[in-house]
């Protein structure tokens, strides 16, 4: 896939970066939530190194992405005991209904 050099602007600087081609908008989606971070710690802290800021925004994005992804694997095994549980009701009312079972009724 071939490249494509974007300007990105964080927190009043701009960065040329590489992008593949067709991610372009993607990428600055990606830039603008960065940068709105990047705000949001400048103004929290009242910090004034940009690499303060951005190793600040970085920690609190990858936390926030593990926590995340934690949630996600909690909804992921809630739901695969509740298929568990209906592959298990389902065995259970089909076995009742075979030819040669009585009906408990």
């Amino acid at each position: 896939m071939s490249q494509r050099t974007m300007d990105i602007k964080l927190m009043d600087r701009y960065y040329k970066v590489n992008c593949p081609e067709g991610q372009e908008i993607a990428l600055q989606q990606a830039a603008d939530k960065l940068n709105h971070k990047l705000g949001q710690i400048r103004q929290a802290t009242r910090l004034s190194h940009p690499e303060q800021i951005a190793v600040m925004a970085a920690l609190n994005l990858c936390h926030e992405g593990a926590r995340l992804e934690h949630e996600q694997q909690q909804r992921i095994r809630e739901l695969e005991e509740k298929i568990k549980l209906l592959q298990e009701t389902l065995e259970q009312v089909t076995s009742d209904q075979r030819p040669g079972r009585h009906n408990k009724s």
